[in-house]
């Protein structure tokens, strides 16, 4: 019985109600959207709207400042700043060709400094003037206007751009170059603009004294040439505190360090106006202040720059062993010259739409490894966000693989070598102290060589038979109980000590990527190409091979279980091997400079 039905109502079903079985299957629709919300919902509305808005303060400033120098110092001033901000600009993205930001958050950026922030300041410093001419006059108000409001108006139309693409884009803000190169850009924009003006208002005014381009020259070369990165390296710091601010932890330092980077630019902006008002004064800002800070701001950047490609050679080979990427990928991704060549490639075989996929694996594949790098090097260990970025970064990955697995996997990368330092208390490879082809050896490692001093020349040591070894060694060998090739005792050839782990215990926190289901237990998933032309690697990718007992229908066969010089290598979930080679490539020691005691 139906509890609904009551205790006299006899048993048996609820007989049938139209309107309340109607009422029942009725659900309200989705409330209509007015149509300013259907129109910021529209993505296409949206971009189209933007592209208005900058296409029409273009027109109105180019209208500007046709009043101000004339069309021909417009067209004069159009030409002559055309000629350093390709440089500027390319020199900018340069920068940040390891992991690039999407070419529409840049070309927004641009013309958001060249058109709308332009605009903005130019009506701003014209209102500013005039009210300071009224209550100054005219040199206080040029003094101050230089000096405390074009610094603020112009570094806060310009940075604005930075903040309009940190919050719709803010995916997109991962790292120190993820905010330092749109604001550069930016300011790049903003410097062509403002050199419009200066350009075209000095030839207006050269034209009308009759010295052609005499003078406009002059302003040129102080503008274009010896000063090109100024509104950059401004802007720039703004960029950088949006950069430190992504990866800051605590919710002050987020806010601090973009209103830190806003005053800095302020500041550099004041000090080089007020310079240019002191005559020989602004060649003491020029070369002691803004050279050495734009000098150390290119070596920071060049060194993020270094950084992301080695973390994608330290940090992938983890991924490696669990089987994301195929053994060669790591080399192929931390070199510039590899990502070119196989860039040529997918033009050449998969056509644009192949160039754009590689790229996006690229960027992927590296912002997974400054990911990962940023989690094991932070103190307090990966931020709550990090398992589901990461996830969502190798599914990415592993989604673009397809489309560009017949690069990949026909691209050899290029043969480079890292010296790794050794372990402390282990010996390096070869004679601790020894001196080459000589005398003096400490520890035992021989007797007095060849041409050292008391014995003849190119002959035999004393005491020693003649044109043979040494009384008591080895016929042409290593000492008596000394391993080959001068290891003492106990030591693997080629390598540490079993059991030694060269690169210390893994960070706290630190958790082992997760194997993908579809990857092959030993070696990794087979692309849709098939496997490599150039067979199995020969040596552990990330120490001991993971899943040693390799299934029959692996692609390769089964990994020998034997590594490093017959001892089975210890086995590291995450750290990067001490060295690395070619696909295909066998282990080999480095160099030994010095002989064998009682060698030939």
């Amino acid at each position: 019985m139906d509890a609904s039905q009551g205790p006299d109502t006899p048993a048996g079903p609820v007989p049938a109600d139209p309107a309340a079985y109607e009422f029942a299957l009725y659900e309200p629709g989705p409330a209509e959207k007015s149509w300013p919300r259907r129109l910021v919902a529209n993505q296409t509305a949206r971009i189209t709207a933007l592209v208005l808005a900058l296409l029409g303060c273009a027109i109105t400033i180019a209208v500007m400042l046709g009043d101000t120098i004339g069309a021909q110092g417009l067209l004069v001033g159009a030409l002559l700043a055309l000629v350093p901000t390709p440089l500027v600009v390319s020199a900018i993205v340069w920068l940040g060709r390891v992991r690039p930001l999407p070419w529409k958050s840049l070309v927004f950026a641009f013309a958001w400094g060249s058109c709308a922030g332009a605009l903005v300041a130019l009506l701003a410093n014209s209102w500013s003037f005039d009210k300071l001419m009224d209550l100054k006059g005219q040199e206080d108000a040029e003094l101050l206007g230089l000096t405390i409001v074009a610094p603020v108006v112009e570094e806060c139309v310009k940075g604005l751009a930075v903040v309009l693409l940190f919050v719709t884009v803010r995916r997109e803000f991962r790292g120190v170059l993820d905010g330092l190169i749109p604001a550069a850009i930016s300011a790049a924009g903003f410097a062509f603009t403002e050199n419009v003006l200066y350009f075209g208002r000095e030839f207006a005014a050269s034209e009308d004294n009759g010295d052609g381009l005499g003078t406009t020259w002059g302003v040129f070369i102080a503008r274009g040439i010896m000063s090109p990165f100024a509104h950059p390296l401004f802007t720039s710091m703004i960029g950088l505190g949006f950069g430190l601010a992504v990866l800051a932890r605590s919710r002050p330092a987020r806010i601090l360090l973009p209103l830190a980077g806003y005053v800095c630019a302020v500041g550099l902006h004041a000090s080089w106006n007020g310079s240019a008002t002191q005559g020989l004064a602004f060649l003491g800002v020029y070369f002691l202040v803004m050279m050495p800070i734009l000098g150390a701001l290119i070596w920071y950047t060049v060194v993020v720059r270094r950084d992301q490609l080695r973390a994608v050679e330290d940090e992938l080979p983890g991924y490696v062993a669990a089987g994301w990427f195929r053994p060669h990928e790591p080399l192929l991704l931390s070199s510039m010259a590899d990502r070119s060549r196989a860039l040529r490639t997918a033009r050449t075989t998969l056509g644009p739409e192949g160039v754009a996929r590689l790229r996006a694996y690229q960027a992927d594949a590296t912002l997974l490894a400054e990911l990962r790098r940023r989690a094991g090097r932070s103190r307090r260990g990966p931020a709550p966000e990090y398992p589901g970025q990461e996830r969502e970064l190798l599914d990415r990955v592993w989604a673009a693989k397809p489309a560009v697995a017949r690069v990949i996997d026909h691209t050899m990368p290029s043969p480079r070598w890292r010296y790794v330092k050794p372990p402390p208390g282990m010996p390096p490879w070869g004679p601790p102290g020894g001196m080459p082809y000589g005398a003096g050896a400490p520890g035992g490692w021989g007797a007095p060589a060849w041409g050292a001093p008391g014995t003849m020349p190119y002959g035999t040591q004393p005491g020693a038979a003649p044109y043979g070894p040494p009384t008591g060694m080895a016929p042409y060998g290593a000492p008596s109980g000394m391993s080959a090739y001068g290891a003492p005792p106990g030591v693997a050839p080629y390598g540490p000590p079993p059991g030694v782990n060269p690169f210390g215990a893994p960070p706290p926190g630190w958790v082992p990527p997760a194997r993908h289901p579809a990857a092959h237990p030993a070696w990794g998933p087979v692309p849709p190409s098939g496997p490599p032309p150039w067979g199995p690697p020969r040596h552990a990718a990330n120490g001991a091979r993971a899943d040693l007992p390799a299934q029959s229908t692996a692609p390769w066969g089964a990994p020998p279980a034997q590594v490093n010089g017959g001892v089975p290598a210890p086995a590291e979930p995450l750290g990067p091997p001490a060295w690395y080679a070619r696909p295909g490539d066998s282990p080999k020691p480095p160099a030994d400079p010095t002989p064998p005691a009682g060698g030939a």
